[in-house]
């Protein structure tokens, strides 16, 4: 009897654990379900990750010559306005001694009006009855300067800019 208990206890015991490795099976089979679902799925994220790296090296790439192309424009600009900010600084310059002569200038004609000019001398004046009544009174001839503007010879400086020597010389070449 030991015998037959023992194989029907033998044969229990491989059917409890036949029963434990189907269960377990089963269980394995929808986790490896899952997985392949999951692969599916995992194969679209990779290649939408792919795409998306695709687009972005691209972007890159267009960002980096729109960058250099801005940067080019960026620098011609700034030599320009280099160019420019160097001219103004010229015409400033020429604006303030411009400024100053003429602050000069004026100073000078405000000291010779304060000073008392003196009297016009005495002339006797011809006769009214000297004068026709149908002849006007004669114009006196026009005259040469005999010397350059007060403004040039005054000061005791020479002229700063072009247009004043191209008017002394012009005034020189007047002169007999």
């Amino acid at each position: 009897m030991i015998p037959g208990l023992l194989s029907l206890l033998l044969d229990i015991a491989v059917i409890g654990l036949l029963v434990a490795t189907i269960i377990y099976a089963v269980r394995l089979n929808k986790q490896l379900s899952a997985v392949k679902e999951s692969r599916a799925e995992l194969e679209e994220l990779v290649k939408g990750f792919a795409e998306a790296t695709a687009q972005a090296d691209s972007s890159v790439k267009g960002m980096r010559k729109a960058a250099s192309e801005s940067g080019e424009a960026l620098s011609a600009m700034i030599t320009r306005a280099r160019s420019l900010k160097e001219e103004m600084e010229l015409i400033v310059q020429a604006a303030d001694g411009l400024a100053n002569r003429l602050e000069q200038a004026s100073g000078r004609a405000r000291q010779a009006a304060q000073q008392p000019s003196p009297p016009p001398p005495l002339t006797a004046a011809p006769p009214p009855a000297s004068r026709s009544a149908a002849a006007p009174p004669a114009m006196p001839a026009p005259s040469r300067p005999a010397s350059p503007p007060p403004a040039a010879s005054s000061g005791g400086s020479e002229p700063r800019s072009r247009a004043e020597k191209e008017l002394l010389q012009a005034l020189e070449n007047l002169r007999p």
